[in-house]
């Protein structure tokens, strides 16, 4: 629901906000140590955790320019990380999925990123923890309610059959 325009102090709290975020959990640390770009890191973070998308879908979901996605993914290529498969549905679209090498390649920036989320939140109690990530998937529900964590599954109890 959109209202009224945000206050500069409003707008002021989500800036100094996401500096703090951003310094917390090391965003802008030399991308884990691996020696690759943001965008690289991106890139293959979403093709190690979606199902076959395609260029066009990644481009459009990164924000990223077509034409750059394209030549990541080409590098991409040429190392052995990437393979393609003609889409069943637009023959003018691959289906994009990472090789076992490329896999390799993404697991210790996997890894990485595990260690620092689990040494930040190491340091709260379990209620804390807790709380964080109940306030984390309201802020989420919040700015994309179309990609927030469904809500948790209902158990539905069935009486035995009547004669």
């Amino acid at each position: 629901m959109k209202s009224d325009a945000p206050s500069k102090d409003q707008v002021r709290a989500v800036r100094a906000f996401n500096r703090f975020y951003t310094q917390r959990i090391g965003v802008l640390d030399p991308y884990l140590g691996s020696g690759f770009s943001l965008t690289q890191v991106r890139v293959l973070y979403e093709l190690a955790h979606r199902d076959r998308p395609t260029a066009t879908e990644l481009s459009r979901d990164l924000v990223m320019d077509a034409g750059y996605l394209s030549r990541v993914l080409r590098d991409f290529e040429a190392r052995g990380w990437l393979a393609r498969e003609p889409s069943p549905a637009d023959a003018r679209q691959s289906l994009l999925a990472l090789t076992d090498a490329g896999h390799a390649a993404f697991a210790p920036l996997q890894q990485k990123s595990r260690e620092q989320a689990g040494v930040l939140l190491a340091r709260l109690s379990a209620a804390d923890r807790g709380q964080l990530i109940a306030a984390m998937d309201t802020v989420q529900r919040l700015l994309d309610p179309a990609s927030a964590a469904p809500p948790p599954p209902r158990t539905v109890l069935l009486r035995e059959p009547r004669p």
